[in-house]
């Protein structure tokens, strides 16, 4: 019987690149085409700094500051120099993308169940209580990857919840978005759902999840 449903985020909760590009298109002035580029090159080159950092030894460095470096990356690989106040702009996104819209009312229902929910996420906990005020959704809990000194899919920070709430991993049901966070969880030995809007497909297949929906309402209809 599962006690905790952690979430990821950014990519289970989150419709990031629906809320973004509209944001990016009103600081750049570029068109939507131009601006979905350039967002999604700076949400790779973000991914691929943080799956790096994990590997290269060299320290921890925040998500704000993993996310202000691959801005600067894409600005100059695409061109676009950017102004101070374009720059934080840019930033503010990271605070301001809006969930998918059955995200809450999954949660709420979670709750309802009996369940406590949490966020497992990337992000650094104050950039993520901005967006639990934003989105409107209440946790009961955030572990955030600045707590842990390590991103995910690095196994110390799935186990955040059990070290600090002392409960079994059994007792617990990460839902992931993406492939990533879904090898992630299932690789350090936890039971894992998987949001799978885009229809991808497991890399390995050691690594399997336990559940897998197409959104965040089926996970209602099984727990």
């Amino acid at each position: 019987m599962y006690r905790l449903i952690t979430f990821d985020m950014y990519s289970a909760l989150l419709d990031i690149e629906g809320s973004a590009v509209p944001q990016v298109e009103a600081v750049l002035n570029c068109s939507k085409e131009e601006c979905l580029v350039f967002f999604r090159l700076w949400r790779n080159r973000q991914w691929d700094y943080v799956l790096l950092s994990s590997v290269m030894g060299k320290g921890f460095l925040s998500y704000h500051e993993i996310t202000s470096l691959a801005l600067v990356y894409t600005e100059k690989k695409m061109g676009i120099p950017l102004g101070e106040i374009q720059r934080q702009s840019l930033m503010d996104i990271w605070l301001n993308f809006k969930a998918w819209p059955e995200a809450k009312e999954t949660i709420d229902g979670l709750k309802a169940k009996g369940y406590q929910v949490a966020m497992l996420s990337n992000g650094d906990e104050e950039m993520l209580r901005c967006l639990e005020a934003s989105t409107g959704i209440s946790f009961d809990y955030i572990f955030a990857a600045d707590q842990a000194r390590c991103y995910k899919p690095h196994p110390d920070i799935y186990q955040l919840p059990v070290e600090r709430l002392g409960i079994e991993k059994s007792e617990l049901l990460h839902v992931a978005g993406s492939l990533f966070d879904m090898m992630g969880a299932r690789a350090a030995g936890y039971d894992c759902a998987w949001s799978n809007r885009f229809g991808e497909y497991t890399i390995d297949p050691r690594y399997q999840p336990n559940l897998e929906t197409k959104n965040l309402q089926q996970l209602l209809t099984h727990l």
